[in-house]
Order: structure tokens, then C-alpha cells, then sequence
């Protein structure tokens, strides 16, 4: 997988949001905050592509996390980004 590009990571009062960037992807009420743990599967994102074993591989390495929690979360990462588009 890949991140599609036209996100921007943006700080705001401590909380991280993802935002669509250009024209067509103006519409604000698609913000996603995104919390230590998903910020930290987005910068691994923004290095290329990407399977959801590196993401939890991620997790594993730096949360004291069982392995299916880590794929459970990333799963469902993974399901948001793409119904909003993101990769």
C-alpha cells in the first residue's frame, strides 16, 4: 500500500489532524486527529510503501502491545484511510 499524496500533518492546541490538502479535497468536516499511536503509523506511511505486517511490526517495536491488538488496531487504521481516501 501507499499513501496517496494531498495530506498534511497539522498541530493544533497538542492535536495532530490530517488534512486534505488542494481544491477537491476542501472539505474540512474530513479532518482526522490522529492520536501518539496513529501518528506514529503515518510517519512509517510517509516512507513509502507499506503492508499492514510492517505497520504492526511498528506497534510491536514500540508499545508494550500483544500482536493481535497490534493488527486489530492496525486494521482498522488501515479500513479508515481507505474509506476516506487516504491510501
Amino acid at each position: 500500500m501507499q499513501v496517496k499524496s494531498g495530506f498534511k500533518l497539522n498541530t493544533v492546541c497538542g492535536q495532530t489532524f490530517l488534512v486534505p490538502m488542494g481544491e477537491k479535497n476542501i472539505d474540512f468536516s474530513k479532518l482526522i486527529v490522529l492520536n501518539e499511536s496513529s501518528l506514529l503509523l503515518w510517519n512509517k506511511m510517509q516512507q513509502g510503501e507499506f503492508t499492514a505486517d510492517d505497520l504492526v511490526t511498528t506497534l510491536l517495536d514500540e508499545y508494550d502491545v500483544d500482536e493481535a491488538t497490534a493488527r486489530r488496531d492496525v486494521e482498522a487504521l488501515i479500513a479508515q484511510f481507505q474509506k476516506e481516501g487516504i491510501v
